[in-house]
């Protein structure tokens, strides 16, 4: 039936006050069908039913917005305020910066969809790029070489794996910003993905709040067989000093960890300073070799990483 006669069935069932609906019967005889023909009583009741629902329909009409273009531009103020460049930020903290009675209003799906309508959607940030086909083919390098290895032969080859690990301390007045800035996500246009501050920089604050930071370097060696040596490093870090800690620190321990070898195979990865000519100097002394030689940008392949 067309939208004409769904009214006048429905208008039929039910008519104004003091007057009776009119049986599904008597209705039938005067409605019709777009074919023409009349319309069965099960399918009179289900139009009725229909019509009822579309008139006493609640809520906005088709088309129209929940907010105004005044209230839209409340919105997307408050979420470039709330979202610097490069600042993690969801819809509930945008809300928290938007006027009381706006905020009372919109939900946090709409404020999702205010802010993807200016082009602004929830992603991950950028990684690194791919690293080259140079570095692809020096890892391969290293890894044809070790391929036959199983765990007990890294073990038997190599007396210990080690690196380098910054520690960083942020003062309680920075830690929030530093939490934000670091997120791995957030609300972006497709141009703004590939800016720095959406890369998660190394540096996170102005020279001002960064001379607040602490850190502290610490040179760690695992051994094959589950020792571990830690050793903090002065700043500055030069070659002079490795070569010292070496000698010093990192050869009594090797030899104190395995006492019936006269020699020591380590991993370290390809820092230049952990390779320069005095430490270098310092290892033929200590009879340390070292891997070599060492892709490029592989940290990954330092076991130390995981410790």
């Amino acid at each position: 039936m067309d939208d004409a006669n769904r009214a006048m069935c429905y208008a039929l069932r039910h008519p104004g006050p003091g007057q009776k609906p009119l049986p599904y019967t008597d209705i039938r005889k005067v409605v019709r069908k777009k074919n023409g023909r009349h319309p069965s009583i099960p399918a009179m009741s289900m139009c009725v039913a229909q019509y009822k629902a579309f008139k006493h329909k609640k809520g906005r009409k088709p088309g129209s917005l929940k907010t105004t273009k005044q209230e839209d531009k409340q919105i997307m103020k408050a979420f470039h305020k709330m979202r610097p460049p490069g600042h993690g930020v969801f819809a509930w903290q945008i809300k928290t910066a938007m006027p009381k009675k706006l905020a009372k209003k919109v939900s946090n799906k709409t404020i999702i969809r205010r802010v993807g309508d200016k082009g602004y959607h929830y992603e991950r940030k950028s990684r690194k790029t791919d690293l080259g086909l140079q570095t692809t083919a020096k890892r391969m390098i290293f890894f044809r070489k070790h391929a036959g290895k199983n765990e007990k032969a890294w073990v038997k080859s190599t007396q210990a794996v080690g690196d380098l690990k910054e520690f960083t301390w942020h003062p309680e007045q920075l830690q929030p910003q530093f939490k934000r800035l670091r997120a791995p996500a957030t609300y972006m246009t497709k141009a703004e993905k590939k800016l720095p501050a959406f890369q998660r920089p190394k540096k996170w604050f102005p020279k001002t709040d960064w001379e607040k930071v602490r850190k502290q370097k610490v040179l760690g060696l695992t051994a094959s067989n589950g020792k571990h040596l830690n050793v903090l490093v002065p700043t500055p870090f030069t070659g002079e000093l490795w070569a010292d800690i070496i000698k010093k620190k990192v050869g009594p321990w090797l030899k104190k960890t395995f006492p019936t070898k006269k020699s020591y195979h380590i991993i370290l990865d390809g820092e230049k300073l952990l390779h320069c000519p005095a430490a270098r100097a310092a290892m033929v002394a200590a009879k340390i070799t070292v891997e070599r030689p060492w892709p490029n940008n592989s940290p990954d392949l330092n076991p130390q990483e995981n410790v």
